[in-house]
């Protein structure tokens, strides 16, 4: 067994569970414009978090690149748990993956948790928004407009909807 590559996917494993973690506090940064409805503050805390979502992405395929490299040192399947490879190390290796991975699973748990927040904000102060056009627009109801204001005429065919607050 070649360490370099175990010890080469801990640390593309910590680095993605670091990047995760700063991808939370932009979450947050956002969620915090939202409610404040702070729009400039929206726009640049909305542009950071691309920015971490897009480091989430670049480690996250550097991490599946080092534990392809490394399941195939230890001539595991490719498809094989961190558990399963965990056994074919010796036992001072064993909780090191083992706790990495623990942490990585941990951000990732609580990235997706502030993520379906966020989302479940926005979801519902986009449906009382719209309920409240609807209330005080009942002539609009059922229309579709297009960028300029205007209503537009229905084609048949697929319709595409930016539902996006």
């Amino acid at each position: 067994m070649d360490t370099k590559k175990l010890l080469t996917f801990i640390d593309r494993a910590t680095g993605q569970a670091k990047a995760l973690d700063d991808f939370v506090d932009d979450q947050r940064a956002v969620a915090g414009a939202v409610r404040a409805r702070d729009w400039p503050k929206l726009q640049k805390a909305l542009e950071k978090a691309v920015n971490a979502a897009e480091i989430v992405a670049l480690r996250e395929t550097a991490r599946h690149d080092a534990w392809a490299a490394f399941l195939d040192d230890i001539g595991e399947a490719p498809d094989a748990t961190v558990f399963r490879a965990s056994l074919a190390l010796p036992l001072e290796y064993r909780s090191v993956l083992n706790d990495t991975y623990r942490a990585l699973r941990l951000s990732a748990l609580r990235a997706r948790v502030e993520n379906d927040a966020l989302s479940g904000f926005v979801g519902e102060a986009s449906s009382t928004l719209r309920q409240a056009i609807e209330t005080l627009f009942p002539d609009r109801k059922g229309r579709i407009y297009g960028k300029s204001g205007k209503p537009q005429s229905v084609r048949s065919g697929a319709l595409i909807l930016d539902t996006a607050l």
